[in-house]
């Protein structure tokens, strides 16, 4: 028996790019197993004047280059770097297994053999089996698995007779036919029409069908170079710049079109299709000599003298050569989980480039423990297909960058990676050029509110697809929380046991301070309260909401059906509970995995049976009660310490809900210090408005503050790059910092210059137990009710609410939420 400790299955340009990182960065043995006889999968059958569609510099794999570093002087490809030929990219692979896999001495290679799984293998040459033992994980990368002209079989029916051939074939013919019929739009159609034009063939002489049209991306923005920048790096700014203008997703189409980022075959034509091909200009403008181009759906059935399409009929001729290029490159698939216990599934994390995310995931797996870590750092791009997979394609690329940008260690590996063709672009650019400098500060300016714009028409998609979903819980993805998304609630899991009471959830309010919940989702537990359902839960959560609930089936005698609740609860139509220390106006969850968060967030108020109730308080309720709980332990603890000995309190987000609150406590404390509300441009006139705070400041006034006078930081943002800089403007006259909130969870990272030794995050659950023993709950009780009432009239007085429909509109609301553009003295309330 053979041993490895990683058994990869397929030697195509995904498993090589896997293998060479995962030999560079660590040093395991590696056992590859192939179908084909030599390495490079599907480019062992690829036709012969095949050719990337993308630059040499994005492909192959990391360790060694394959581009020539040349500008094509000739042809439909000048000036633009050159696409390495099929035979060119074959012998490639073999140098590389040859000369950097087996001389290794750590990696072991069997060609022309079939997988069977569990470790076995055949020879197809002598039938000979063998048995692996993986000590580690298997890899398999066969589900990119490439479809090719010489392989495919087609899916429509050909009557004997009908001159038809795979695109591997058309250099083989001799004899001029009466006319050449091309099967397909995708990039292998656009391959054949090209090459049939440069030989010359008259283009009326050329039947192009066309099933979709598709949008295609000009390979002049694909260009790594620093001469190409203002239009590579140029474009990606443009289109972040132009999806957060779009009105509709065709609106968002065409600005795309009318930025250069996208470009189709018929200015008259709506593309339906987007499969990421990449085109010149030079190119379109042969393409656009064929005339005759039919677009009347796929084809069905090929006769002798005509073709039958699925909107309508043809003629041909027995004297046409039919060419067949309908293969789709790679077909589609269900995403899964990257990695999972002892496999690992390769797939895109960044669009467009197979080979680059075979890179990262090797490097993550050599590098990161725990597969609910990697499969974090690897949210699956899934391969778009229609038009509109353009925008979940990009809004998870944009998710990935983020992310790899919070990790220091990554971003590093990744700049010097040379299958990441932009990275040491952007990463080596010139400070003092102002040209470049001012491209890549209007990319980062308009890469939040894009994606952000896109997240907003994934919702709108999501809600035409889901319009059925008959108990939806809202999740979001914990990576990058302006994500979403809606999942159908499994009815099995509402099924209650004896003892359980099942609830539907009548309404909620939405604040920043759930997104707080979600940038501490891991720290605290918020994530653990309410765990996400579906088939795919990896890298989502539920992020928990205060509201309003009605039991709608019981089976315990203490919570009647009818009983209404106020309390945690998910984004979601049911949640089901366990009731435990049930007394008149309240009771615990009991559920085996809340019993070890904190206990605040279990206990359950019955309304119905509480003294002063008034459902005429419900959004109030909601909305403020929470938020100005914990602006009363705020206003408690900086008491208790005597305001850490501060002569003025600067609070950063004074726009916040729970900062007015703060801000009501300190106006009506004699000895609170001064106050500076410190808020964005945006919202400065209305904080100004609201005549809490002393001062109000925008977040780049910061370092005017006095920094002679002792001072405590509120930090409800969680901008680390604004609370460095105000850290460093005081110095040692930052007596302490209380970190709240996490809103601004985009600038989270921790900066140089934060005084953490001065700094502790506050926990209002903490607090709020620490008086209850101290106070004992209803003295408790007493001083915030008073609190939270005089608060809310206070409030009210310029709060307005808004009032949402449904989780679809919740979705759509959300990353508005998350960006934090939502008027401050607007409230939301969802209604389900």
């Amino acid at each position: 028996m053979l041993e490895t400790d990683y058994l990869i299955i397929g030697c195509g340009a995904v498993g090589m790019a896997f293998v060479d990182t995962l030999l560079s960065e660590t040093d395991a043995d590696i056992t590859i197993i192939d179908r084909y006889a030599k390495p490079g999968g599907h480019w062992n059958v690829a036709y012969p004047f095949v050719t990337l569609h993308q630059p040499s510099q994005f492909y192959g794999v990391s360790s060694k280059e394959l581009s020539n570093g040349i500008k094509d002087e000739t042809g439909t490809n000048k000036g633009l770097y050159s696409l390495a030929k099929g035979t060119e990219i074959y012998a490639y692979y073999e140098d590389v297994m040859q000369n950097t896999f087996l001389t290794s001495g750590r990696v072991k290679y069997f060609p022309n053999c079939d997988y069977k799984g569990n470790g076995a293998f055949e020879s197809l040459e002598t039938g000979e089996k063998q048995l692996v033992k993986v000590n580690s994980k298997v890899v398999d990368t066969t589900i990119l698995g490439t479809s090719v002209p010489a392989t495919h079989t087609p899916n429509f029916s050909i009557e004997d007779g009908v001159q038809f051939i795979p695109l591997n074939d058309l250099p083989k013919i001799t004899n001029q036919p009466e006319g050449y019929v091309v099967i397909g739009g995708g990039k292998t159609g656009i391959d054949a029409c090209l090459w049939l034009l440069e030989k010359q063939v008259n283009p009326d002489a050329i039947t192009w069908i066309v099933s979709r049209d598709a949008w295609l991306l000009d390979r002049k923005n694909a260009q790594p170079a620093d001469e190409f920048f203002e239009t590579s790096i140029g474009s990606i700014a443009a289109q972040m710049e132009a999806i957060p203008k779009a009105k509709s997703i065709p609106d968002l189409f065409d600005r795309l079109e009318d930025t250069g980022v996208l470009t189709r075959l018929d200015k008259n034509v709506r593309p339906k299709m987007f499969h990421g091909a990449t085109v010149s200009q030079l190119e379109l403008e042969e393409l656009r000599k064929i005339k005759n181009v039919v677009r009347l759906g796929r084809v069905q059935q090929l006769k002798k003298d005509q073709i039958i399409l699925k909107e309508g009929i043809i003629p041909t001729s027995k004297e046409n050569i039919h060419i067949d290029c309908s293969a789709t490159a790679i077909s589609e698939h269900d995403s899964r989980p990257i990695f999972q216990e002892g496999l690992i599934t390769p797939q895109t994390v960044r669009s467009y480039q197979p080979v680059f995310s075979a890179s990262v995931i090797a490097y993550i797996e050599a590098h990161y423990k725990g597969d609910q870590a990697k499969n974090k750092l690897c949210q699956v791009v899934l391969l778009p297909n229609h038009d509109t997979d353009w925008i979940r394609m990009l809004s998870a690329q944009l998710g990935n960058q983020f992310t790899w940008s919070q990790d220091k260690k990554l971003r590093n590996w990744l700049t010097e990676n040379r299958l990441n063709g932009f990275g040491s672009l952007v990463q080596n650019v010139d400070k003092t050029d102002e040209l470049k400098m001012a491209i890549l500060k209007r990319m980062r300016k308009a890469s939040m509110p894009a994606l952000m714009k896109l997240e907003q028409f994934i919702s709108q998609m999501d809600a035409e697809e889901h319009s059925a979903i008959e108990s939806p819980q809202f999740q979001v993805n914990q990576n990058v929380f302006i994500r979403n998304r809606l999942v159908e609630t499994p009815k099995a899991e509402l099924n209650i046991e004896q003892g359980e009471v099942l609830v539907k959830i009548e309404k909620f309010a939405y604040t920043a301070n759930n997104i707080t919940y979600a940038v501490a989702g891991d720290m605290i537990g918020y994530w653990q309260f309410f765990p996400p359902v579906g088939d795919t839960t990896d890298g989502w959560g539920v992020i928990p909401v205060w509201g309003f609930a009605t039991v709608v089936e019981s089976k315990t005698d203490e919570i009647p059906i009818g009983d209404r609740l106020f309390g945690y609860f998910p984004p979601a139509k049911h949640l089901k509970m366990k009731p435990v220390g049930c007394k008149a106006n309240r009771f615990i969850d009991g559920s085996a995995h809340r019993s070890a968060l904190p206990a605040g967030y279990n206990i359950y108020r019955r309304v119905y049976n509480e003294k002063q109730y008034n459902p005429k308080f419900d959004r109030e309720r909601m909305l403020l009660f929470p938020l100005h709980l914990t602006s009363f332990c705020l206003w408690d603890a900086l008491q208790d310490k005597d305001w850490h000995g501060a002569k003025q309190l600067v609070i950063l987000s004074a726009s916040s809900k729970t900062s007015t609150g703060l801000g009501y406590a300190l106006q009506t404390d004699e000895n609170a210090p001064a106050v500076i509300g410190v808020t964005s441009p945006r919202n400065l006139e209305t904080v100004k408005n609201l005549n809490i705070y002393d001062h109000c400041l925008t977040y780049k006034e910061v370092t005017s503050i006095d920094s002679s006078i002792p001072t405590v930081i509120v930090d409800m943002s969680g901008n680390q790059q604004v609370l460095a800089a105000l850290h460093v403007h005081l110095g040692d006259q930052m007596k302490f910092t209380s970190n709240v909130g996490l809103t601004h969870w985009a600038n989270a990272k921790p900066k140089e210059g934060t005084i953490s030794e001065r700094s502790a995050f506050f926990f209002a659950p903490g607090h709020i137990q620490k008086r209850m023993k101290e106070w004992g709950p209803d003295t408790f009780d007493k001083k915030t009710a008073g609190f939270l009432m005089e608060t809310a009239a206070k409030t009210k007085s310029w709060l307005i609410f808004k009032e949402l429909n449904g989780l679809n509109q919740l979705a759509a609301i959300h990353p508005s939420v998350c960006a934090g553009i939502l008027p401050p003295d607007e409230g939301l309330i969802i209604n389900l």
